[in-house]
């Protein structure tokens, strides 16, 4: 019997009894209850971020129902691919990680966009996401196939704005991320693709094919200084000679990007982006930085919880008071580095305290005071 057309073949996830049960058994949520379960897991700010991606969320789990359920082949022209676009510490892959990974349960895998580089050269190559996305499923290639993968950097693939990048496209080493662009470009639209098992180590182990169809990709990054890209588009072309404006306009760190701002292609091109590359994203999703009151939240719901928690393990009871945390606070809003801030500010202070405290069975309470512009401990 000669093989069906390869439009007819059964498509690797519908063979597996496994994966159905899995899909049958993930928790069905409304964007609504997904919007509610972040909020139960520590998840602070970024309304409008939060409720687009709990919408991304809930079409992924009935995009693999309709597959694996339903079985109903995965329609064209739906598999999502998104980017979260905003400053650092802004909560972007936290909000990836506790909607694929721990709301939702399906395999998911965070990824830094700098240790790629174009096929042939030293770094991986971008299939091996696929191939931790095949670990991460436990080596089930079907049940990665339900999963999602996060790039984060993505933005750091942004290409030279010299006429370079245009020199090493087809001749010698890619140095500006052009290659890896290049490389995305299918990943990002084609409905399967191999992967090496092994992550490339030996050339001995063939290739394996992974259906893509119901793969949700989503690349983030700070994209810092495209806000003042986008103006300067819109805005007059920079003068020449006499008259020309010599000061540089100094652009802050943490930024929002705003969604008029988001639809001109030409300024991702601009930035250093092939155009094709940003179109193969059918949603962009604008993440603000964090104001002082989120910045606050977090720090008591996320960050002082798990050192309270340590502290405890010790046998002491560990106290920030209200002054210290507003400082902490100021300092991240100072740095804009946002969420992350609130660590770099805290931790040196807390490793002291460790350092001084941990092992001495006298101490029972350990407090964090502010002393003017310093934090010091005080043993009780």
């Amino acid at each position: 019997m000669s093989p069906r057309p390869d439009h007819l073949q059964a498509l690797p996830f519908e063979r597996s009894d496994s994966v159905r049960e899995r899909v049958a058994a993930l928790e069905v949520l409304s964007p609504r209850e997904i919007d509610q379960r972040l909020s139960e897991l520590g998840y602070r700010g970024q309304q409008e971020a939060r409720r687009a991606a709990s919408v991304l969320t809930y079409r992924h789990l009935q995009r693999l129902r309709r597959i694996h359920l339903e079985g109903l082949a995965p329609e064209p022209g739906t598999r999502e691919n998104c980017l979260f676009l905003g400053p650092t510490g802004s909560g972007k892959t936290f909000l990836v990680e506790l909607l694929f990974k721990e709301i939702l349960g399906v395999p998911t895998v965070i990824v830094d966009a700098t240790q790629f580089s174009e096929t042939g050269y030293v770094g991986d190559d971008v299939t091996t996401m696929l191939s931790r996305l095949y670990e991460a499923a436990g080596g089930d290639a079907a049940w990665a196939a339900c999963g999602a993968i996060c790039m984060d950097e993505f933005d750091k693939l942004a290409t030279s704005r010299s006429d370079a990048r245009f020199a090493g496209q087809q001749t010698t080493k890619d140095v500006s991320g052009f290659g890896v662009q290049r490389s995305l470009l299918n990943l990002l639209s084609a409905p399967r693709a191999d992967f090496p098992p092994d992550f490339g180590f030996t050339s001995r182990t063939p290739p394996m094919p992974l259906e893509l169809s119901a793969l949700t990709f989503i690349a983030c990054g700070a994209f810092s200084g495209l806000k003042h890209t986008v103006e300067e588009l819109g805005g007059h072309k920079e003068r020449m000679g006499f008259g020309r404006e010599t000061g540089k306009r100094e652009t802050a760190i943490a930024e929002k990007v705003t969604d008029d701002q988001l639809e001109q292609t030409t300024a991702f091109a601009r930035y250093g982006f092939i155009p094709e590359l940003i179109g193969r994203f059918s949603r962009i999703v604008s993440f603000s930085p964090l104001d002082a009151k989120t910045l606050g939240d977090i720090l008591e719901d996320n960050v002082l919880r798990a050192y309270e928690r340590e502290f405890a393990h010790e046998g002491l009871t560990l106290v920030v008071e209200p002054a210290v945390r507003e400082w902490v606070v100021a300092r991240a809003l100072k740095r804009e580095t946002g969420a992350r801030g609130l660590r770099a500010a805290l931790v040196p202070q807390l490793e002291r305290a460790a350092y001084d405290h941990f092992g001495e069975p006298q101490v029972s309470t350990v407090r964090l005071v502010l002393d003017g512009e310093q934090v010091r401990t005080v043993a009780e």
